[in-house]
């Protein structure tokens, strides 16, 4: 599993593929210094909770991989998180458990 760790210290749990995809989307949404909300349901056994940050050019962030590998991209995926990171309700993630 990789880990999204949030400026407040905050980590998220990702496997690696997903982990890439979203640092493509998240560098290429900050590149053009737009803002965005991310938010994920965490898995139910986890509480089933829900959470969103508020991602800005002067967040810090880091992608921490578990392989040394890296994921083969996905332009298709990484536009359809690129369009819904432009819609209203942001970029939203489904975890599993």
């Amino acid at each position: 599993m990789g880990r999204l760790i949030y400026a407040s210290g905050l980590t998220v749990l990702l496997d690696d593929d997903t982990l890439a995809h979203l640092q493509a989307v998240i560098g290429a949404k900050l590149r053009l210094q737009q803002s965005f909300h991310l938010s994920w349901g965490d898995p139910d056994n986890a509480g089933g909770c829900r959470s969103t940050i508020w991602v800005t050019p002067s967040t810090s962030l880091l992608f921490r991989y578990r392989s040394a590998r890296a994921p083969v991209l996905d332009r298709d995926r990484i536009d359809t998180l690129f369009a819904q990171a432009n819609s209203p309700g942001g970029l939203v993630l489904h975890l599993d458990a």
